[in-house]
């Protein structure tokens, strides 16, 4: 009985004295692994360091690469790099994949390039050599891991929305799954698409359509019709006024003129005018005109005059 009473004791009490220990472990494991998520946000990163293996990866945008510094006592020195995407003798800028963001896995460097129409994520190792390469369709800028989920998550916009991209990492950093990865690609709608949600018949914009051309026409005879009569009520006043001015002077003039002078202006204006023709004799005369024998069209001064007989 007491080797059985030992032998309870020297196997529980260890295990009750080791449980205190084992929960602060799994506590601080916990509070390492929320502290490295919360330190991976969802944004783009120009460098990023690996204190286990001291070790930098940054984007040269220079020269369009990306190098791995590595860290010896009090020096640093660059160790291997690896190309984007080749610049040199291109004109196709728009075309050309440029670094956005980059970051350290597992002892792995995972980089992600975009140009205008799509993007790519890159895995290497620490020795700059290409381990996995995978392509999206759209514009991406940042990227994030999530240890405790062992997940992969891309984001950024596109010229009228934005990507988000979620890629299974659980087999490892070099081997992200890319099959059955949820994606969303999101374009905010055009107002046609959205009109012809919420009007699906087009009543609504043929009756729009024709109350736009009506009110128009409406408005157009309106103003035409105001404008007529401005013009008109203008003339009618500069007639009156004209009127009022001839009816001044003709008054004016009649009380300083008397009947003698106009009797002799008309006398004047009608011997003028009984001069204006001379009188002409109305005789038409003509003369015969004769014309004598002109040969000018006579064949026969054509002829050779050697064969006469």
């Amino acid at each position: 009985m007491k080797n059985i009473i030992k032998l309870i004791v020297a196997t529980c009490v260890p295990a009750l004295l080791l449980k205190p220990v084992l929960l602060a472990q799994e506590r601080t494991d916990t509070l390492q692994a929320a502290s490295f998520e919360a330190y991976d946000p969802l944004i783009p990163q120009l460098f990023a360091f690996d204190k286990k293996n001291d070790i930098f990866a940054g984007i040269n945008n220079v020269d369009n690469k990306i190098v791995l510094v590595r860290r010896k006592g009090t020096e640093l020195s660059i160790t291997h790099s690896y190309l984007v995407d080749n610049v040199s003798g291109r004109h196709d800028t728009e075309h050309i994949y440029r670094p956005k963001s980059v970051a350290i896995y597992e002892d792995h460097v995972v980089f992600l390039a975009s140009h205008r129409d799509s993007c790519y994520l890159a895995v290497l190792d620490l020795n700059g050599i290409l381990v996995q390469k995978l392509r999206f369709p759209g514009e991406a800028s940042a990227f994030s891991y999530s240890a405790s989920a062992r997940e992969l998550y891309i984001s950024g916009e596109n010229v009228t929305g934005f990507d988000v991209i979620a890629l299974d990492a659980s087999r490892g950093m070099n081997r992200i799954n890319l099959e059955n990865a949820a994606s969303l690609h999101y374009q905010k709608p055009r107002l046609s698409e959205v009109i012809a949600v919420r009007d699906p018949w087009g009543v609504g914009m043929s009756v729009i359509a024709m109350s736009v051309v009506f009110l128009a026409l409406l408005m157009l005879y309106l103003v035409f019709k105001q404008v007529g009569v401005q013009l008109i009520s203008i003339q009618d006043r500069r007639n009156r006024k004209v009127k009022k001015i001839s009816k001044a002077e003709a008054i004016a003039s009649t009380g300083d003129i008397s009947g003698d002078v106009y009797a002799a202006i008309t006398a004047a204006i009608h011997l003028y005018n009984e001069e204006l023709h001379d009188e002409e004799n109305t005789v038409l005369t003509i003369h015969k005109v004769s014309r004598a024998y002109s040969p000018w069209s006579s064949k026969i001064h054509g002829l050779n005059t050697y064969f006469n007989r």
